[in-house]
């Protein structure tokens, strides 16, 4: 039976907030100083974000801002959702998804068939106003994980040690942000802050390993004997060392509180079909795929029922220099049957707090960067595409989805038809207020980390 709890968060036993990986937890309150802006996002503390990295630098282009020349899209455009203003790219498949067919009584919508459900930004730039983008693969990484050109503490670190049930405690268990992936652009978001760290799952599967173990379990009696070890030497020590000791016994306690989530069968989404609360797994495998993707997304949707606010889940295979049209599509499609799957999952998962997960989640893509240096035809000379700070890799494409995200179908930041730069009066967003705007969702103040950053409004 799954250990994920179906009743209010507030009726169970509260629990400080730690690593799992070392112990500590997250530092002091601070006084926000809260902009408009900030003001102007639907911030909760009871919110979540499922952001998906493209490792690699993926072609956003073609999918997300289709409506452009051969050369920005060889692959075409396709009609979407009544009320979608952005161009849907003909790379997506548009059937509806039969696998749903069985269990739910209706094929899944695929994503063409919900576009007017997502907004897009069609002018993401890591420099806004600078004469040159950032086009090599570890500045990029920098400012995509930190928002920092130069490189900081990684965006799952900085929700860990700032949002409020991390750092104030919440009645019922919270599980710490997490990472699913290990690609190089995917482990730069865990960076360090001091020693705060999100979880870190290789996928799906090493996370069913992990578990086989007993998930690191500890005789009550050791527990017991080796808590009443940090309460007698915090008594004796000053307070500045009683603090720090009691933080690394919370610390402690929560590796065993956690412990009870390695250890949910719901969370071993291959290999326990019948386990889960509001879906099962084997539902979960009909609606977002078995594909590596669908199965780590699978994953990060217990996560989020465990309480974490934030999860992660890096994708390979987008650093297409050469022989891009097949593995392009492939890649491409496994991302539209995600955001196929999240839409139809998540709005059929109960929310703790009243509601669904649909209504407190936002979905959304983050990338090094798009692709340029293209011919004609839309390929490079070996078939494929590269990144050297063109227009075509400057201006990402950006999707977002969830029930408060409000302007589903619209389309921010159009470019040019024939030369893909921004149209006049039309504006640039920026990779850092992207950044902003997932921990202004989750009831973050930002000002502190990044000052004068302000978090995207527009699509809200």
């Amino acid at each position: 039976m799954s250990t994920i709890k179906k009743q209010n968060r507030r009726t169970f036993l509260k629990v400080a907030a730690g690593t799992v990986a070392t112990g500590a937890v997250a530092p002091w309150v601070w006084t926000p100083r809260m902009s408009q802006a900030a003001l102007d996002v639907p911030a909760s503390r009871y919110n979540h974000v499922i952001i998906i990295n493209l490792d690699g630098g993926a072609r956003s282009v073609p999918m997300f801002n289709g409506d452009l020349a051969p050369r920005w899209n060889p692959m075409g455009i396709q009609a979407g959702a009544a009320g979608t203003e952005w161009g849907v790219g003909m790379v997506f498949d548009p059937t509806p998804i039969a696998d749903t067919t069985a269990t739910f009584g209706t094929a899944m919508p695929s994503l063409p068939m919900i576009s007017n459900e997502i907004c897009v930004l069609g002018t993401m730039d890591h420099t806004p106003g600078a004469a040159v983008s950032i086009s090599d693969h570890a500045g990029a990484r920098n400012i995509i994980s930190s928002g920092i050109p130069g490189g900081g503490p990684g965006l799952m670190s900085l929700i860990y040690a700032h949002q409020k049930n991390y750092i104030e405690g919440t009645a019922g268990l919270v599980f710490p942000p997490a990472m699913i992936g290990t690609g190089d652009a995917t482990t730069p978001f865990g960076t360090p802050m001091g020693s705060i760290v999100p979880v870190l799952v290789p996928s799906f599967s090493e996370f069913t390993d992990q578990a086989g173990d007993d998930a690191g379990g500890q005789a009550e009696w050791a527990r017991t004997f080796e808590a009443g070890l940090d309460e007698a030497t915090a008594n004796i020590r000053s307070a500045r060392d009683r603090q720090l000791i009691e933080r690394m016994s919370n610390g402690k306690s929560n590796v065993e509180a956690f412990r009870q989530v390695f250890l949910d069968p719901a969370l071993r989404v291959a290999d326990e079909p019948t386990a889960g609360v509001d879906l099962t797994n084997a539902d979960l495998t009909a609606i977002m795929g078995n594909s590596l993707l669908g199965r780590n997304l699978s994953l990060a949707l217990r996560f989020l029922q465990h309480g974490s606010a934030a999860v992660l889940v890096g994708d390979n295979g987008w650093d297409t220099h050469s022989n891009e049209a097949g593995a392009y599509s492939m890649s491409a499609n496994n991302l539209g049957r995600a955001f196929a799957g999240l839409n139809f999952a998540l709005k059929r998962m109960n929310h703790p707090e009243g509601g669904t997960y649909w209504d407190r989640t936002m979905v959304m893509v983050t990338s090094e960067f798009g692709r340029d240096n293209l011919m004609s035809s839309g390929y490079n000379s070996g078939g494929g595409s590269d990144h050297q700070g063109g227009p075509g890799s400057r201006f990402q494409a950006l999707p977002y989805m969830g029930g408060l995200v409000g302007q589903g179908g619209r389309f921010f930041g159009q470019t040019d038809f024939t030369t893909m730069e921004p149209l006049q009066s039309e504006p640039i967003y920026g990779t850092t207020s992207h950044l902003a705007t997932a921990l202004a969702f989750l009831d973050i103040n930002t000002e502190d980390i990044w000052p004068g950053i302000e978090p995207i409004t527009d699509i809200f």
